[in-house]
């Protein structure tokens, strides 16, 4: 969601702009002859004004009456900024609408404002319910009528809409919430995603061609989407391959807040290992849950007594801050931090007096928020690559946070010819985060006896504050002799179907893996360590890796840069080869500018090779960085070598090639990559696709840009796809007119939608075409329009108002037409102009400018032709 300072700059020259300084103009006008009031205008005294303070002619009167109660606001759509309790909730194009025997306008309280609000519904009367329930199906009520007490306020000047609504109506929600009613589940739609690259080597008297084909295709539904993920590969010689990676039917389920999945899925990793199955799933889904409640984070209780300000703090940094009434307090909505660092809550009293108590905060991945539960069920068939059966089976895990210190979790496995069970918890203590686990498995595997063990695993993570220490992961993992994994099961299993030996198959015995972060005082960087080792039960010797390093990024010369060097180790359990490896790069950007390129150089040096280096310069250039390069050279013993690559991407299609070439070889590659969606709007043509994504239809704005992706424009038929959209998290879409037809604007450049899991939401820019001009109308005499005037087209709709020096911006007119001028209710208070634009390609600047005479008696009989101005702009 965007800060308010961003939802309320102006853009020069956008609709938004224009339409804020017309505003601006009759707030000003209505701060003179009346005193500040809301769009409500409740109980505002009524009391007379005199005109004789405006700028108008002699002897001439403008009706002021209108503003007897207050500042009314005129019927239409107004982007404005919302404010509940003072707080800011959002930007939205917001419809005001008259009722009968208003004053003026009051804003309309649709479905899309009163998500935003978070009304608790069984503490509204049964009457408000009513109105809701009315609301819901869309039409337009008062907010009075939904929450008694609630007040109103908007202000025209700047487009602000003040809400008031007392805090027992009001939900205590967790950050970024969003009312599953509200989740956009899309329109009936296809969509392919294609990359396409085709490979070339020459060299050694030989030469070869690759081509490589992947398609993603998917069908949406309603609620139920199908994809499916396939890939081609063909070389010279005529060899094919096709490779069906997944096919699968996916539907949501919110009640269980989980997803279900009929075809091809993947076990999600968090409690057994990660497998694939063809058949059934049916998991947890924690994209359906706010931001603020996803990850691990504790619950934070406490005890204000007075209205008191709380604040959450970790590692200096704050977190969270609201105000609590006194009594208990709980903070259950704290967005996760990785792996964290002990809390630090603040509890500030009305008094100024504070106390503050801390929260130990380290996490593991089987960590769960207390009362927060997790669960994964699958049935099907195991599918695996390297294992010819495909055994049935059932996999089930359920994972459950009971406070902030203890999660439990649990899992079973029944397959053919396998059984398995595992029991775990995790602690979140002052001494780090902690998970213990214990697997027991049986298997039935022909050949072989011993077949039934037990594996254990710990995890461990601590952030030490006091030395910037970080053990981001620290696992150990050991198996009995007679303990085997789901997979290595299965393949020992196909191994002994096909007549071979299924004691070959590897069997980890122990597994160790450490991750360890050291950041140094005074900006000197950080260091880290990387090792993990592995050995086996059928056979000797161990996997080992090790590495060392160092990073930091410094500024000196005007520019800045980054450097790191490491040192590796690595054995090979099979061969026991030992391989060193010291390393050692640095980046620097060659100037300040947009487009300014990058050089990176990269040292290396091994036991194996010897030494080798490699320059890569990299850069971009054009309006989002539309165009990329790179020219790469690289010296070894005994060959050098060099190439370059290049990248453009389109609104619709991304292009890439490269070459390179050395002493022995030459190499040639090209590739396209993107997408085609249909949708209720046509066909439209994408750069790349997400999981869940956006068609933004906006009629007529051919070359306006989407800022939410780069280099995303609306196409010549009004539509343009954002590929990356977060489920069911609110997401701020928002139109740049740059680049668009002058003779078209938006009605609102800002909307926000919250899409369901894997759907194709339409977002509708509604906007107006016609031709836009400065008119500098005058009476008869010559003598200037009354100030502040307001100006009807022919279907009475207002279309400006009447500025300084008697001039008029209009937008969205016809070629040719009539306008009418009103400052009062009588025949004398108002006059009607004809007009004609000149004809287009004539327009001086971004608009016409013409000039135009009322008729004698306010209401023309023949139309007046209005003239070509001799130029000016604007006064």
């Amino acid at each position: 969601m965007r800060t308010r300072e961003q939802s309320a700059r102006p853009r020069a020259g956008t609709w938004l702009a224009r339409r804020r300084s017309h505003a601006a103009l009759l707030g000003a006008l209505a701060a003179w002859v009346a005193p500040p009031a809301c769009a409500e205008v409740a109980e505002v005294a009524e009391v007379q004004f005199n005109s004789d303070f405006l700028m108008k002619p002699p002897g001439q009167s403008v009706d002021v009456a209108r503003f007897a109660r207050g500042n009314p606001v005129q019927p239409g759509e107004y982007p404005v900024d919302l404010y509940l309790n003072g707080n800011w909730i959002g930007h939205d194009a917001l419809r005001f609408v008259t009722h009968a025997g208003a004053a003026g306008a009051v804003p309309c309280m649709d479905k899309t404002v009163i998500a935003r609000l978070g009304l608790d519904v069984a503490k509204l009367s049964a009457q408000a319910r009513a109105t809701l329930a009315i609301a819901r199906a869309g039409a337009c009520p008062d907010l009075a009528g939904l929450v008694d007490g609630a007040t109103q306020a908007f202000e025209l000047s700047e487009l602000r809409l003040d809400l008031g609504i007392p805090q027992a109506f009001l939900l205590r929600k967790p950050q970024g919430y969003v009312s599953p009613e509200f989740w956009d589940e899309g329109v009936t739609s296809a969509t392919l995603g294609y990359s396409l690259n085709t490979f070339h080597v020459a060299g050694a008297g030989s030469a070869g061609t690759q081509t490589y084909l992947g398609l993603n295709g998917g069908v949406n539904l309603g609620s139920w989407h199908l994809r499916q993920n396939t890939a081609l590969t063909w070389q010279t010689g005529g060899q094919r391959t096709y490779q069906n990676i997944a096919t699968y039917l996916q539907h949501e389920l919110p009640s269980l807040r989980s997803q279900l999945t009929l075809g091809d899925a993947f076990t999600d990793g968090a409690v057994f290992d990660s497998i694939g199955v063809r058949g059934m799933a049916l998991a947890s889904d924690d994209r359906m849950l706010p931001g603020s409640l996803r990850g691990y984070a504790p619950l934070i209780r406490g005890v204000a007594v007075s209205n008191a300000r709380v604040s959450v703090t970790q590692n200096g940094n704050k977190l969270y801050e609201a105000t609590v009434a006194p009594g208990p307090f709980e903070i259950n909505d704290l967005y996760a931090t990785g792996y964290g660092g002990d809390l630090l809550v603040t509890v500030t009293e009305a008094d100024g007096s504070a106390h503050s108590f801390p929260v130990p905060y380290a996490s593991v991945a089987q960590l769960l928020r207390p009362g927060a539960t997790r669960f994964h069920v699958a049935a099907g068939q195991l599918r695996d690559a390297q294992s010819n059966g495909r055994p049935h089976l059932v996999q089930g895990t359920v994972q459950h946070g009971f406070n902030n210190f203890l999660t439990a979790y649990a899992g079973t496995i029944v397959a053919d010819g396998y059984l398995a069970g595992l029991l775990g918890t995790a602690f979140n203590t002052p001494a780090g985060a902690v998970a213990v686990d214990v697997t027991g498995a049986r298997a039935q595997i022909r050949g072989l006896n011993n077949t039934t063990g037990q594996s254990v695993r710990l995890s461990y993570s601590k952030l030490l504050p006091a030395t910037g220490t970080n053990f981001a992961l620290a696992a150990y993992r050991y198996s009995s002799s007679g303990f085997w994994a789901l997979r290595d099961a299965m393949l020992a299993r196909s191994e002994a179907a096909a007549g071979r030996d299924p004691g070959a198959v590897d069997r980890r015995r122990n597994q160790l893996q450490l991750t360890l972060n050291q950041g140094l005082v005074n900006d000197w960087g950080n260091t880290y360590v990387l090792a993990s080792t592995q050995d086996y039960w059928n056979r000797g010797g161990a996997t080992v890796q090790f590495q060392l390093g160092y990073n930091n990024t410094r500024r000196a010369l005007g520019t800045s840069f980054s450097y790191n060097v490491s040192l590796s180790r690595q054995r090979n359990g099979l061969t026991g080869q030992m391989h060193n490896q010291a390393f050692a790069s640095v980046s620097m950007a060659l100037g300040t500018g947009e487009h300014a390129p990058s050089l990176s150089t990269f040292l290396t040096h091994n036991n194996t090779n010897g030494s080798s280096a490699q320059a890569m310069l990299n850069g971009s250039a054009g309006a989002d960085n539309a165009y990329t390069y790179g020219v790469t050279a690289n010296r070894a013993p005994g060959s050098g070598t060099a190439g370059v690559n290049g990248q453009y991407r389109s609104p619709y299609a991304t292009f890439a090639a490269s070459a390179s070439g050395g002493a022995a070889y030459s190499q040639m590659s090209a590739g396209v990559t993107g997408a085609i969606v249909a949708h209720p709007g046509g066909v439209t043509l994408a750069n790349s696709l997400g999981d869940t994504i956006a068609v933004v239809e906006a009629k007529d704005a051919k070359g306006a840009r989407v800022t939410n992706a780069s280099g995303v424009r609306i196409d010549r038929f009004g539509y343009a796809v954002i590929p990356y959209l977060s489920p069911y998290s609110l997401n701020t879409v928002d139109i740049d007119p740059n680049g668009m037809p002058l003779d078209v604007e938006f009605k609102s450049t800002s909307q926000q939608v919250a899409p369901r899991a894997n759907a194709v939401v339409v977002i509708r820019f509604d906007t107006v075409a016609g031709r836009a001009a400065v008119i500098a109308a005058r009476l008869p005499d010559g003598a200037a329009l009354p100030f502040g005037a307001t100006v009807y087209d022919a279907q009475g709709q207002g279309v400006g108002a009447i500025g300084q020096n008697s001039r008029i911006f209009v937008r969205g007119v016809a070629d040719e037409g009539t306008l009418t001028a009103k400052w009062g209710e009588a025949a004398d208070d108002q006059c009607a102009f004809a007009y004609r634009l000149p004809p287009k390609g004539e327009d001086r600047g971004a608009y016409a400018h013409i000039d135009a005479v009322c008729g004698a008696t306010g209401i023309m009989a023949s139309p007046a032709m209005a003239r070509l101005s001799s130029g000016g702009k604007i006064q």
